[in-house]
């Protein structure tokens, strides 16, 4: 379980420092000796249950590798923010917004998803990627902005139609929603529960219990208003019938 004193910020920016020092070749007590830290409270700041002093994150970052003044900067201004329930990302220009988002997918045990727009890519790459865990709400209008004759688009589908028949995986076309940005509420092996809302380029993190109350709700009422699992399997069907012609077994 989670702390009481975890913040899904802190762990994520422990684990990316984590990951330096692995990439080093160093142990961590030679970490904090280069970076002048005690052993014990670098322990403590990378498992995310202490927050380190501005100046000695810069240090510690510069010791393992993170020499780049605006990383350093982007690292610095995580820290000192990472007590807040709500964060932004830029997916583009963020330092570390892969690493962070990489983070937080490795923790993630299952998930609800609503892509009103787009095909989540998760469920079109290819083995032996496998998606993780959880309920995948996908918009009509997604589908209808396909071009089933493109060999690349059947190939998508062809996976889709395929993860219909998963155990673990719940793919479900749903009707136009009031809802116009794609979020996912992620359940984390830490005890954590996230809410992420993608906006353009841009990612919106929420913790506070009243907004992950409030996008269950939202989930709730999506699969609500969504097809089952018979009628999902039909609808993909269709839209792949100009290439396959013949119905596929899901």
């Amino acid at each position: 379980m989670t702390s009481r004193n975890q913040n899904l910020r802190a762990l994520v920016m422990g684990a990316v420092i984590q990951a330096r020092i692995l990439e080093s070749g160093r142990t961590q007590r030679e970490v904090a000796e280069a970076g002048e830290i005690d052993h014990a409270t670098l322990s403590r700041f990378l498992n995310g249950t202490r927050k380190l002093p501005d100046g000695d994150l810069s240090v510690l970052a510069w010791a393992v590798g993170i020499t780049s003044r605006a990383q350093r900067r982007a690292l610095v201004e995580l820290n000192r923010d990472h007590d807040k329930t709500t964060w932004w990302i830029n997916t583009t220009t963020t330092p570390f917004a892969e690493a962070i988002d990489t983070v937080i997918r490795d923790h993630t045990r299952a998930l609800a998803l609503f892509s009103p727009h787009a095909i989540p890519a998760e469920l079109t790459q290819p083995r032996p990627h496998t998606p993780t865990t959880g309920q995948y709400y996908i918009g009509r209008s997604a589908l209808d902005r396909l071009d089933p004759s493109d060999p690349t688009t059947q190939d998508r589908l062809q996976r889709l139609l395929q993860l219909t028949g998963s155990s673990r995986i719940g793919i479900r076309v749903t009707s136009p929603m009031v809802f116009p940005h794609s979020f996912q509420v992620l359940t984390l092996d830490t005890g954590h529960t996230v809410v992420k809302v993608e906006i353009l380029d841009r990612a919106l993190y929420l913790e506070d219990a009243e907004d992950i109350t409030r996008f269950r709700r939202a989930i709730d009422m999506i699969d609500h208003h969504s097809a089952n699992h018979a009628a999902t399997v039909a609808i993909l069907e269709r839209v792949a019938k100009p290439k396959t012609g013949n119905r596929i077994t899901a």
